[in-house]
């Protein structure tokens, strides 16, 4: 026969055989893995509009330099009627010069459109100059959809 367990005395627990610790270690791990939960596996809310206006906003990061041929360009000038310029564009991350020659032909149709109707007194001033190359640049980040070229830079220019 099973032997009877022992009956205890006024005022003492009977054992439980480990209850108590079994509920506490049950109870610590739904909330161990109640954290892992939150902090791994619970999907990211959505971002918002102005979450995605701020990374739309965001300067690209520039990476690789392509160099142009030197252009010679008309300029809308009665005076000096030519300008030899030599000109660089500074790449977004990831964009490879070697990969960008088949796509160079868009820059240089918007920076020739662009120069041919300036005049010698806006590009001999530094600031005019500058003016420019800043107009430059947005107009050919726009020509390639506001990716791949981040800014323009000037690597030379003669005017005659």
């Amino acid at each position: 026969m099973a032997k009877k367990k022992a009956e205890p005395a006024e005022g003492e627990e009977p054992e439980t055989g480990g209850g108590k610790k079994k509920i506490i270690m049950g109870v610590v791990s739904l909330l161990a893995l109640g954290g892992v939960y939150n902090f791994v596996l619970k999907p990211k809310p959505a971002p918002t509009p102005e979450e995605l206006a701020m990374v739309a906003d965001a300067e690209p990061i520039e990476g690789e330099i392509f160099e142009l041929p030197e252009m010679v360009i008309n300029l809308d000038d009665p005076v000096v009627t030519y300008l030899r310029v030599g000109l660089a564009l500074v790449l977004e991350e990831g964009t490879l010069a070697a990969d960008f020659e088949a796509e160079s032909a868009i820059a240089k149709d918007v920076i020739l459109a662009d120069l041919s109707s300036r005049t010698a007194e806006q590009l001999r001033d530094p600031v005019g100059k500058q003016i420019v190359k800043d107009e430059l640049s947005i107009k050919v980040r726009d020509a390639y959809d506001d990716a791949k070229v981040v800014r323009v830079l000037f690597t030379a220019m003669v005017m005659q």
